[in-house]
């Protein structure tokens, strides 16, 4: 992975000591946050998705929370297993 942009971040040593004091790799811990943020953008896209769909199907709003939850743990499931 390339990171030499973010090291160049002022916070960069900062955060390089807060990571390193918990005996985490930097890039390492970096790369998780970024697929945790794309995670969560493709929740939220998923998330309107359905409440459109729900809407034009009668479901009612809890319902999608409740697919979504559901996707979300069977994603987490497929990912343990690989």
């Amino acid at each position: 992975m390339k990171t030499n942009g973010v090291k160049r971040l002022p916070l960069w040593e900062q955060f390089e000591l807060a990571a390193r004091s918990r005996r985490r790799n930097p890039e390492r811990l970096i790369a998780d946050f970024m697929q945790e943020y794309l995670e969560i953008c493709e929740d939220e896209r998923l998330f309107k998705e359905m409440s459109r769909q729900a809407q034009r199907s009668g479901y009612k709003e809890a319902d999608a929370v409740g697919l979504v939850k559901e996707v979300r743990q069977a994603k987490r499931q497929r990912r343990g297993k690989s």
